[in-house]
């Protein structure tokens, strides 16, 4: 069984995810998407867990997408990255996720 804390890894923040952000600003709904890097072996289930324990807030949807590892050559001899879990997680209530303050 995975830790609460070690669920998710780390917020995603790209260009995408910030349009992602603001899609139900422009549509008039009060949707907010936000994406997280998520353990390898981690669901839904815990994900929606994970976000109400760390950012005591209710997650609406959260869809899960694998990554894969790309290919890479290192002194002329392939091998793998790591495959990643990417979780997309709907709010609502149009809630707001203070994780990026600092930068």
């Amino acid at each position: 069984m995975i830790d609460v804390n070690n669920v998710i890894i780390a917020p995603m923040v790209t260009e995408k995810s910030k349009s992602l952000e603001a899609i139900g600003e422009l549509t008039g709904k009060r949707t907010v998407k936000y994406v997280f890097k998520v353990h390898p072996k981690a669901d839904k289930l815990m994900v929606k867990n994970a976000l109400k324990d760390i950012y005591q807030v209710q997650a609406d949807s959260v869809n899960i997408m694998v990554c894969i590892g790309k290919m890479k050559k290192f002194r002329n001899f392939p091998s793998r990255r790591p495959h990643w879990k990417k979780a997309i997680v709907t709010f609502k209530d149009g809630a707001n996720l203070e994780f990026s303050k600092g930068v």
